[in-house]
This record gives structure tokens, sequence and C-alpha cells, in this order.
């Protein structure tokens, strides 16, 4: 979006998005497969042991951040809608929604769930199995959410600078373009 603020947010926007979908790709293309590898109450614990240490202020601040930048994007966007970052923008915005809905309505019931097995338990194996495969499969989806909200915002940047580049460029005084330009515009020369 143009303008200092709107700039800065969409940077916000695309950063935050970004280490959301570097976190989750981590998890999804190693993390959850050396778990798998370990003996399953091993595994199990493990993850235990993540799902307990993740929630700090450094890995929830960037959240809280990204969707208040979203939203603030959100109203930028609406109230800018001609300008040509607005569309992407404003898909940025629901994908990186999708990744926040993933994230609550599957992911933290299912960790809450987790922490209630008993590692050592009657049926704790199938338990750990069975969330591994369906928790790694949603962690793909938000992932890949989180991923395509940061290109967008990256290419509404893009689109936010060539738009005021192309806004901004001045002809010389003289300049032939600009004479072909204004000919038959009705602006006198």
């Amino acid at each position: 979006m143009s303008g200092r603020y709107g700039r800065a947010l969409t940077v916000a926007a695309t950063v935050g998005s970004g280490l959301a979908a570097g976190v989750f790709f981590a998890f999804s293309t190693f993390v959850m497969t050396a778990l798998g590898r370990l003996a399953d109450r091993e595994g199990l614990m493990a993850m235990q042991e993540i799902n307990d240490a993740a929630p700090t202020p450094w890995f929830t601040l960037p959240w809280i951040g990204t969707a208040g930048a979203c939203i603030a994007l959100v109203v930028l966007a609406v109230r800018r809608r001609r300008e040509a970052a607005a569309p992407y923008v404003l898909a940025g915005n629901f994908l990186y929604l999708v990744g926040i809905v993933v994230t609550f309505a599957y992911h933290i019931p299912k960790n809450d769930d987790l922490a209630l097995v008993d590692p050592s338990g009657p049926g704790a194996a199938s338990a750990w199995n069975d969330y591994r495969t369906a928790w790694t499969a949603w962690n793909h989806v938000r992932t890949l959410a989180f991923l395509a909200a940061a290109v967008l915002f990256a290419i509404s940047l893009v689109a936010t600078r060539r738009s005021e580049h192309t806004s901004t460029t001045t002809h010389p005084v003289g300049d032939q373009s600009v004479a072909a330009d204004l000919a038959g515009s009705g602006v006198p020369r």
C-alpha cells in the first residue's frame, strides 16, 4: 500500500507471514519426520515438550503483530481499493487468516489433546501416530497459506513501487512523448 504507514505495515505483514511459513515449513519437511523415526513413546514425549515450549513471547508476538498489521492493511486496502496493490493485500490477508484459522481450529486443540496422553499408557502409540499423520497434513495447509500470504504481500510492495514510479515519472520540457501524450487530450500544449 502506498504511503509510509502502508508500506511499513506491508513489510511487517510480509516478514511476519514469512516467519510463520518458515517455522511451519520446518515441521512439514523434517521435524515431524524426525519425531516419527523415534520410538513412539519418545516421539510423543518430544512433541509434548515442543508444544509446551512453543507459546513464548518470541513465538506469539510476531503472530499477534502480523495479525495487527493485517487488520490495518485490510482497512487501508478497502479505503484505497483502486491502488494496484489492494487486491494482493486483500488476498494476502485472506491467506494469513486461513493459516491462523487452521492453527486455532485444528492444531491448538490437537496439541492440547496430545498433552493429555500418557506416553506409557495404553493406546499412546496409536494416539501419537494418528496425531502425527493428521497434524502434519494440516500443517502443510497452514505452511502454504502463510507462504502464499508472504508472496502476495511482497508482490503488493512491487505493485506499489511500480505505480508510484509511474505516477511520479516526469518528462523533460519539450519531450516529444509528452506532446504525443497530450495530442488530442484537450489539454493545451
